[in-house]
């Protein structure tokens, strides 16, 4: 008697491939007794087809069935099975079978009655020579792998033929047993159900074959698998499925003594996991990871219906099918191919950076030499002073005053910390055993980082070392950036070293999660530094992700942990209606000498063209001035940057020349702005930020230009790195000369104190003995601070307290106080000083404007001042130190008590803002740590070519002594028994860190990357 082949075909909205299915389905050399097609509730013209084919019959679903659910709606309208020669031959919209498909199918159920499921070659829609999968099986621990896939055909797998499971597409399995499993797991909608039903025919005692014969076309359009879209969406629902069946596959696997145990380890698992995938490189699967957990674990029903299922067919033990899995000597091969080739790829597809033959280190060498030449007066120096620049606590005290909570500043309150305290806090603790010598280790390394990163970041754009070269000189002797220096401004400094590592980390960000993660991470460095900056750098980084494409994901979680670190200090701005305070330069208020727009245009924040104006006076030449002499040295660099628009690579100059606009334009801006003040002054936002990227924006415009100018660049570029080398030289040397001969207002080597030695000494027993400091000021005021222990260090700066605009009762007491002191009258000072616990008051000496002298006013209340201390019968004389006059107090009232620090001083939102911001920085400081050039790939995933699974002695034994071994065996233990720690590497649907573009786009693209631990 002939066998009867009921085909059964499944469409959804799939028009675009079933007719080439249904046209191969006729053209079949073997045709079906008979066809039932099942329309789930299409849209398109799916229906039309299937009608127009004339099936025996049509199904209208009218709803979006699974694979498992429609097939079993067609096999209802289908007579029951008579005898083992019925085969049901399972098809979907994208399956296309060659003509000779089912008559090979046949042949092997008919040859072979212990065959209960054959299953065809997979082979891509496209590409008709490459294996799509063929054949599917589990590792020790559960995880599904194919046995051959993402492989060229060239017949070398056509020997095999036992394997665990087969594909859904394209199946032929005998009717009866289809009824004695009541078919697919209704659990198993998507993924793992034919795995899963090849397992339980496995274990009723049946063979799985695969037929090298029956060939397939296979689309992957979702309807008999989980698809193959390479949306980021889609990627994550596979993933989610894929593990969620693996789950459910582990609960209805396991012995009823390992239930309770594997139930209770899905929600820690999935901590781990989603560790695992983060530390991938896959963090867009932490969320399918844990939905998968969570399915799983609230599918009670679903697992109890699988067990009984399972318990109620099977007929043989776990060991019968132990052979068939794959062994975990072939996962570690397979994942060790997939590493070789990734690394292949990038070796292959990106271009070296070639640090060492290109000139790299050269560059590097000649950047330490130039800054140790400009700073040559600092050598040997302990710590520096001057400027803006004071010392740093230690690294626990560092960490301790970033966030929100106590800050000790002035007469101190509770607010937010500036978000460059986080910045320092993570510098000093690089230098955590001398906590003085963080910013000297910064100066001295501040040429030679600004120029590896520019050198870095001219990588992005030219491959000529000489062109690298010239862009890290231009870098690190910009004009704003030695201002920073010579003015002592730690957080220009920092943001100017950082800014070329921003863009060498986003150039990459399109294809890498680590460089994202970094980029993010100095994004938020960048802000936290100079928050003048923020808007043109969102603007940037809105231009990145209107232009990203498909890698939109990766760009536009940049600047959430900047909005992360910046958020309590957003908050206390707003709570006091002062929004524009939040561009406030960080650390000590320091005034600067305005430029005029003019000035700014060439680069130059501080006005007098960076000395060039003192210069030419003194050289006295007719007709010459600064305003002529810079704008001829810096033309040019501007010159190749605008003729970079007009050359090849214009786009990518445009681009540079919008950031050099925002630069340019924020500097303008940040000069009118002036939210700090210091004693009668109101303090500029700093310009020198906004020129920065100004500044950067034109030196990757001008390589742009260069390198399309081939050999021609050569003159070019020497000329513009010489004129600009020439342009800074006034203030290069004023570093040094500021340096050599030492005043308050510039850069020169000191000791860690910030005060007198005997205020020091004291603070040493009594770290909260506050010390008045009265500045006398031009207008002839008094600038009051109030200093605690040592001295008030660089990371106790606040903004909020720079740009406060209303005292708080212990200022106004601060005031009243500094105001009698300073001037003879019946005012009892003893309450005031015992409240704040100040036991010294230190006279410094007179302040004056930036290039001028000190006032006849202040002058004159430096005398008042010191005359009304001196006759003031609560202070004793001390004397004169490095600092200025002091005197101490005696009080009977312990400092330690009137000025204690209090005890909860953050409260809960100081412990919520702590956590959170620990959470976000710790996932991206995960995230952007490398795990190998693999992630990289510039092209994609590379799909690495499936090694064949080792055939079981018994699959190379007749078929009759097979089935006899198969019959015999015993159980040597269950597939999953008690081990429920399996930790899954990167599956390749869960958002690689390159865009996926494989060779062909399969639905089991785990190239051997498996859950074994």
């Amino acid at each position: 008697m002939s066998p009867r082949v009921t085909a059964i075909l499944i469409a959804r909205n799939g028009a675009q491939h079933l007719a080439r299915t249904l046209a191969a389905l006729s053209a079949q050399t073997r045709r079906p007794d008979s066809v039932i097609m099942v329309d789930c509730g299409s849209t398109d013209a799916t229906a039309q087809l299937l009608a127009g084919y004339g099936p025996t019959q049509l199904i209208s679903a009218g709803e979006e069935l699974s694979f498992g659910d429609a097939i079993a709606t067609a096999v209802r309208v289908t007579a029951p099975p008579e005898a083992d020669d019925e085969f049901l031959w399972l098809l979907a919209q994208d399956t296309a079978p060659e003509p000779g498909a089912l008559a090979a199918l046949v042949n092997a159920l008919e040859i072979a009655p212990s065959v209960a499921v054959a299953g065809p070659k997979q082979m891509d829609w496209d590409r008709a020579d490459y294996i799509r999968e063929f054949g599917e099986t589990i590792t020790r621990f559960g995880a599904t792998v194919p046995v051959v896939g993402a492989e060229l055909d060239q017949a070398q797998h056509d020997g095999l033929s036992d394997v665990l499971a087969v594909g859904s597409a394209g199946m032929l399995v005998r009717h009866r047993l289809w009824e004695t499993l009541a078919g697919f797991d209704p659990a198993l909608p998507v993924v793992d159900d034919a795995l899963d039903f090849c397992v339980r025919a496995r274990l009723a005692g049946h063979r799985v074959a695969l037929v090298p014969a029956a060939r397939v076309a296979v689309a992957g359009d979702g309807i008999a698998g989980a698809g193959s879209s390479q949306k980021g969406s889609e990627r994550r629902k596979r993933v989610r499925l894929r593990r969620q069946a693996q789950l459910h596959r582990r609960l209805v696997y396991a012995p009823a003594a390992a239930l309770v145990l594997h139930w209770l380890s899905l929600v820690p698992l999935a901590f781990v996991r989603a560790f695992l995938r983060l530390m991938q490189k896959e963090p867009g699967s932490i969320g399918a990871e844990f939905g998968a957990a969570f399915g799983a674990a609230f599918s009670g029903i679903r697992v109890s219906n699988s067990r009984r299922r399972l318990k109620t067919t099977r007929t043989l033990g776990w060991g019968s099918i132990a052979s068939l899995r794959m062994p975990s000597a072939e996962v570690r091969r397979r994942r060790a191919l997939v590493r070789e080739q990734r690394r292949s790829l990038v070796r292959g597809s990106r271009h070296e950076l070639a640090f060492f033959s290109s000139g790299g280190a050269w560059t590097l060498i000649v950047a330490a030499v130039a800054g140790v030449a400009i700073l040559a007066p600092l050598l040997g120096a302990t710590a520096l002073t001057g400027g803006g620049l004071l010392p740093v606590n230690a690294p626990a005290v560092l960490w301790q005053n970033i966030g929100y909570g106590w800050r000790d500043i002035g007469t101190g309150f509770v607010g937010a910390a500036d978000p460059f305290a986080a910045v320092l806090a993570v510098l000093g603790s690089i230098t955590f055993w001398s906590p003085s010598a963080l910013l000297l280790a910064l100066y001295f390394a501040a040429l030679p980082l600004a120029a590896l990163g520019a050198w870095l970041a001219a990588a992005r754009l030219t491959n000529r070392g000489a062109l690298r070269a010239l862009a890290a000189v231009l870098w690190m002797l910009a004009p704003t950036f030695l201002s920073a220096i010579a003015d002592g401004r730690p957080a220009p400094m920092i943001a100017h070293i950082l800014l070329p590592w921003l863009f060498f980390a986003a150039a990459a960000a399109a294809r890498s999660w680590s460089a994202s993660a970094a980029s993010a991470l100095l994004f938020a460095a960048i802000t936290a530094c100079v928050p003048s900056l923020t808007p043109a750098l969102l603007v940037l980084w809105l231009l990145a992700v209107l232009f990203s494409g498909r890698s939109v994901m990766r760009f536009i979680g940049i600047p959430i942990p900047a909005l992360v670190l910046a958020a309590p200090l957003l908050l206390d701005q707003q709570l006091r209606g002062n929004w524009l305070a939040l561009v406030a330069d960080p650390g000590v208020p320091l005034p600067a000498e305005q430029a005029s727009s003019w000035q700014l245009l060439f680069g130059f924040p501080n006005g007098d063209f960076g000395g060039w104006g003192a210069l030419v006076e003194s050289l006295a030449l007719p007709g010459v001035t600064a305003d002529i002499i810079v704008p001829i040295l810096l033309a040019p660099l501007a010159v190749l940057a605008l003729l970079a628009l007009f050359l090849p690579g214009s786009r990518s100059a445009l681009f540079g020349l919008v950031a050099a606009l925002l630069g340019f334009a924020t500097s303008i801006a940040a000069a009118q702005i002036a939210v700090a003040t210091l004693g009668d002054q109101s303090i500029p936002v700093w310009p020198g930020a906004g020129l920065s990227l100004y500044w950067a924006g034109l030196i990757g415009a001008a390589v742009i230009g260069l390198n399309a100018l081939g050999r021609a660049a050569t003159a070019p570029a020497i000329i513009s790195g010489l004129a600009l080398t020439m342009a800074v030289v006034p203030l290069a040397g004023s570093i040094a000369l500021g340096a050599a001969a030492p005043n308050p207002a510039a850069v020169h080597a000191g000791d860690a104190r910030m005060l007198p030695a005997f205020v020091t000494a004291e603070a040493q027993t009594d770290p909260r003995a506050g010390t008045l400091v009265l500045v006398p000021q031009s207008d002839g005021g008094v600038l009051a601070e109030l200093q605690r222990g040592s001295g008030t260090t660089l990371d106790d700066q606040s903004t909020l307290f720079a740009t406060q605009t209303e005292l708080s009762e212990d200022d106004a007491m601060l005031a009243e106080l500094a105001g009698n002191l300073s001037s003879r009258s019946g005012f009892d000072a003893q309450p005031s000083l015992d409240a704040l616990a100040i036991r010294f008051v230190l006279l410094a000496p007179a302040s004056a404007a930036p290039g001028a002298n000190v006032s006849a006013d202040a002058a004159d209340t430096a005398r008042r001042t010191a005359s009304s201390l001196d006759g003031n019968a609560l202070l004793v004389p001390v004397g004169e130190t490095d600092f200025g006059t002091l005197w101490s107090y005696q009080s009977d009232v312990a400092a330690a008590d009137a000025a204690a620090i209090p005890a909860d001083a953050s409260g809960w939102f100081g412990q919520a803002v702590m956590w959170t911001q620990l959470a976000v920085f710790g996932f991206v400081v995960l995230l952007s740590i490398p795990t190998g050039a693999g992630r990289d790939v510039p092209g994609g995933r590379a799909a690495v070519p499936a090694t064949v699974l080792p055939q079981p002695e018994s699959a190379r034994k007749p078929a009759k002594r097979r089935r006899a071994k198969a019959d015999s065996a015993e159980p040597a233990a269950p597939l999953e028994p008690t081990r429920s720690d399996d930790v899954t590497q990167a599956e390749p649907d869960a958002q690689p860190d390159g865009d996926a573009v494989e060779p062909i786009q399969n639905d089991t693209e785990e190239s051997g990357q498996s859950d074994e631990r």
